[in-house]
């Protein structure tokens, strides 16, 4: 049986190497600069501080720096099961090094008991803090652990795309895997607009519907993020421009979101947004407000506006189209409120 406060008990074969520091580094400021490790002290109210030098204590630096990092958690008013978490992940660091056959971590988690949900919800932890994505959501989705930082960690399987570590974010299922299994709370605006971004780049449709069950005053945000995603290509998307395009062109998105059935309100704001908001610099702002009355019927608002100047596609331009649609209204464009 280990003894949690034997230091040379629990790491018997040495501490941090300069290369194993260097690697937790760059996968820390990969995450942003603090690994969950990280939040679960400062959750634990362990101060992840070395004051006196003004660095962080994990990764620890050296012999000195891990003896520190181990009295604190030693010296935690904390419930024991919870040490047990902290010390198990601090050696799935350093199992590898340790080279030891059961791996040293798994020995020490077998000799303390570590209940089943603990250890699974380290393991994710410890591997989402080093880039192990898919096994990391494997294991944070299990049935058995309380979901914590779901939010954050949610936001981290999102953002993957600005490190260039998911080849192709249409097809990268993680964050709704983990989004469906979890039921983030998506508390802050920070994780919303990635997350209504990342959907709308899967599929528009199926995300104005999921826009329309959240509460309401999230709406007019979710459903300006979902018109930016669909009209600015550069929105989304990691990996090769030409690929992404191909999956899900955005003419295909463009066309759905002129045929969803927005209600009055979210019509008035969808409006606002493209024609006075920060949506008019989008591509194809102007053309989707216009496609849009003509869809919803509102003919006679479509008639009125300014003549839009633009190339023809197909014979066809904007001038022209508008004097079908007079043509075709006669005596009737004048009726205010007309509906074809």
């Amino acid at each position: 049986m280990f003894d949690i406060e034997d230091y040379d008990q629990i790491f018997p074969y040495g501490s941090y190497a300069e290369g194993l520091r260097r690697d937790i580094a760059e996968c820390q400021s990969t995450l942003g600069g603090r690994t969950f490790f990280e939040r679960l002290l400062e959750l634990l109210n362990i101060n992840c501080q070395l004051t006196y030098l003004g660095r962080k204590i994990y990764p620890p630096n050296g012999d000195d720096g891990l003896r520190e990092l181990h009295n604190r958690i030693c010296e935690a008013p904390i419930t024991l099961h919870y040490k047990h978490c902290l010390v198990f992940y601090l050696l799935r660091d350093l199992s590898p090094h340790y080279k030891t056959s059961p791996e040293w971590a798994t020995q020490f988690a077998t000799s303390v008991h570590l209940e089943t949900r603990f250890w699974t919800f380290i393991e994710g932890i410890w591997e989402l803090d080093h880039l192990q994505f898919d096994n990391a959501v494997g294991h944070l989705t299990h049935p058995s652990i309380i979901p914590t930082f779901p939010d954050e960690i949610l936001l981290t399987l999102v953002n993957r795309r600005h490190h260039q570590l998911s080849t192709m974010s249409e097809t990268d299922i993680l964050p709704l895997a983990y989004y469906n299994c979890v039921k983030p709370p998506l508390a802050t605006e920070a994780v919303r607009q990635p997350f209504v971004q990342y959907l709308a780049a899967r599929n528009v449709t199926e995300t104005y519907y999921w826009i329309r069950a959240r509460p309401d005053h999230e709406h007019r945000q979710l459903l300006e993020a979902l018109v930016e995603q669909t009209l600015d290509h550069r929105a989304w998307g990691a990996g090769d421009p030409s690929v992404i395009e191909s999956i899900y062109p955005r003419q295909e998105k463009a066309v759905e979101l002129v045929g969803l059935p927005f209600s009055p309100e979210e019509e008035e704001w969808i409006e606002k947004s493209l024609t006075e908001g920060k949506g008019r610099t989008l591509k194809g702002a102007e053309d989707t407000v216009l496609m849009r009355k003509i869809a919803t019927g509102r003919l006679h608002s479509f008639v009125a506006g300014k003549s839009k100047q633009g190339k023809a596609h197909h014979g066809v331009d904007w001038k022209t189209l508008k004097d079908g649609v007079k043509k075709g209204l006669g005596p009737r464009e004048g009726e205010e409120g007309f509906k074809a």
